[in-house]
């Protein structure tokens, strides 16, 4: 009878050894739980700074590709001088795939935009009047060349030679 009682005494401590061992490993399942609840947490935002940076990258080589295109396009274009401190850029040479002759706006040109001169006629001192296709500003191109309105008008006047 005492060593049944013992026996039964030692399977009771032995159960409780076991519920107490089940319940270190519960705690440890749970912390283990909350750990890679944590880490999946960290990979989450790992993965957006990530989709963040090449998102930035994909518009960095769009800003890249527009900046060398300009470069290339910019050197299709002199600045020219058209009397008078009036300078604007002129398409180089004979345009290629008949593009007609034409002029870009000098403030578009330097903020890397083509900017079309369009032209307006001629003021009372001679001079071309173009506007911007680009930021709307209007040049005057040209010496000032006072009128001598009891001569008849020229009518030969070449706004793209001043002559």
């Amino acid at each position: 009878m005492v060593v049944t009682e013992a026996i039964a005494g030692l399977g009771a401590i032995k159960t409780a050894f076991d519920m107490a061992k089940a319940l270190e490993n519960i705690h440890e399942a749970v912390a283990r739980d909350r750990a890679v609840i944590d880490l999946q947490r960290e990979i989450l935002a790992a993965q957006q700074a990530q989709f963040a940076l090449v998102d930035r990258l994909r518009d960095l080589e769009k800003e890249l590709a527009k900046f060398e295109d300009w470069e290339t396009e910019k050197t299709r274009y002199y600045l020219r001088d058209y009397g008078g401190a009036t300078l604007a850029y002129e398409l180089k040479g004979a345009p290629p795939g008949g593009e007609p002759p034409h002029r870009i706006c000098p403030a578009c040109y330097q903020n890397r935009k083509k900017g079309l001169l369009q032209s307006r006629g001629l003021n009372a001192y001679r001079q071309e009047i173009v506007k911007c296709t680009g930021c709307d500003k209007e040049l005057e191109l040209g010496s000032r060349v006072e009128r001598n309105f009891s001569a008849r008008a020229r009518t030969d006047f070449d706004p793209f030679t001043g002559r």
